[in-house]
């Protein structure tokens, strides 16, 4: 099977990071429900840090679900993706405060939002390798 061309592996990651960020959330205010408490619960920084965290871990996210996309295997980008955001989220809590570090880094939200970008890398990876399927004429579709 051919390569994706980058062009569109970078176009199909962008949905996959923001369908990671819209999972990512849910997640977290199911965990926040379930748990009976909220991601953030150190008031030592801004409120928006978590939110900064998270959009940088999105851009993590697409760029090695991009390139992952082409590769042969996609375990090294899931574990690259999976470690990529829990320390894009530490690192964040860390510039602010060393106690939002100490919480941040054994937090179940970030642990799932890894779980999750890991998810992402291997479930794009394979469904851009499912062969096409062909249509009611039995004629492969066009390339």
């Amino acid at each position: 099977m051919e390569r994706l061309p980058l062009r569109r592996s970078l176009l199909v990651a962008l949905f996959v990071a923001v369908t990671w960020a819209a999972a990512t959330f849910a997640v977290a205010g199911l965990l926040a429900v379930l748990l009976d408490r909220d991601p953030v619960q150190t008031q030592a920084g801004p409120v928006y840090v978590g939110l900064i965290g998270l959009v940088l871990a999105g851009v993590v996210v697409w760029i090695i679900v991009a390139f992952t996309a082409r590769a042969q295997s996609p375990w090294v980008g899931a574990l690259g993706a999976s470690a990529s955001v829990y320390l894009v989220i530490v690192i964040a809590a860390m510039l602010v405060s060393f106690p939002m570090f100490a919480e941040q880094a054994s937090s179940p939200f970030v642990i799932a939002a890894s779980v999750l970008a890991a998810a992402a890398v291997v479930s794009t990876w394979a469904a851009v390798r499912s062969p096409p399927k062909s249509g009611l004429s039995g004629r492969s579709p066009r390339t």
